[in-house]
């Protein structure tokens, strides 16, 4: 089901000026073409602000963290999507969020999760994201926790690009585990397609990837692109958390929670069966979804080995 045209509803977007295949820049596009009022939610003003400016978008400056900054970012918004990324502090943000989201009589909020998302779940994000969820139950807002069941396929070049570019590996620690992955372009159309179908939706929805592939497979599927070799290398769960620490560190970025969370998910998932392959993007969007080999190929550049 295409999502269906609209005018005037007003929709505070976080995340929209997220690193490239964000969802908030494609939950932004969906809604902009279906007429919809939006309001972004920046932590800085910079050139991405200004493009979505350009765009018709209302750019507010805010933080998670700033109360204050919240109200006036919700002040005469129905519906938000909340977008809080793989780090510490996404249950402050959602208290903080909600609480503003009550005081401006906010009506309803789709929020990003996972679907590791579980109050014993093995990942501290996972645990996070529940909280992150409940407290979303509480306020008693309408709406969806689109729990995501799969990889996206920008942790490809985000995480692995620079090892594939330098030394033609990939490595981590899921083994020969087949993955379900899907582009976050098209988790952000499935968050639009939430919003514009109001009340037609569970109150979770559990979507799969599009596509399950190994990173043995994905290490051929770069290989035959780009027509260098590109191998895969498994590593023990520790080793791996090692090697992301130091990597995040030297590149300015450290991320503790994030580097937990993905070790975290090379143990469990080894023990569950696969994750799913689901209709979501089509039955919801209305169009197909982005396939694995077309998205390797907008990022052939960030995937090719240099020697």
């Amino acid at each position: 089901m295409a999502l269906p045209a609209q005018t005037g509803e007003k929709v505070l977007v976080t995340g929209a000026t997220g690193r490239q295949g964000g969802t908030g820049s494609s939950v932004v596009e969906e809604l902009l073409a279906r007429s919809y009022k939006i309001r972004a939610l920046v932590r800085t003003e910079d050139d991405r602000a200004e493009a979505l400016r350009q765009r018709g978008v209302e750019v507010v400056l805010g933080d998670f963290t700033d109360y204050q900054s919240l109200v006036r970012a919700l002040e005469g918004m129905e519906s938000a999507y909340f977008c809080y990324p793989v780090a510490p502090g996404i249950a402050e943000a959602a208290g903080l969020f909600a609480a503003a989201g009550k005081v401006q009589g906010l009506r309803r909020v789709i929020d990003l999760s996972v679907a590791a998302a579980s109050p014993t779940s093995p990942s501290p994000q996972g645990r996070a994201q529940w909280v992150a969820e409940q407290i979303f139950e509480w306020a008693g807002f309408d709406g969806v926790h689109l729990r995501i069941a799969a990889f996206f396929m920008e942790n490809l070049p985000y995480i692995h690009g620079g090892e594939i570019r330098s030394r033609g590996r990939i490595a981590n620690a899921f083994g020969d585990k087949r993955l379900s992955w899907i582009a976050g372009s098209d988790v952000g159309a499935l968050a639009a397609s939430l919003i514009a179908q109001p009340g037609q939706n569970d109150r979770t929805v559990l979507a799969g990837g599009t596509v399950l592939l190994s990173f043995s497979e994905i290490a051929e599927k770069i290989s035959s692109l780009t027509h260098r070799t590109v191998h895969y290398k498994e590593l023990s769960p520790e080793y791996w958390h090692r090697e992301l620490t130091a990597s995040a560190e030297a590149a300015g970025r450290p991320n503790p929670r994030g580097i937990d969370h993905l070790v975290a998910q090379s143990k469990t998932l080894r023990s569950i069966p696969d994750l799913p392959v689901t209709d979501h993007v089509q039955r919801l969007v209305g169009r197909p979804p982005i396939t694995f080999e077309a998205f390797l190929r907008r990022h052939e550049k960030e995937l090719t080995p240099q020697s």
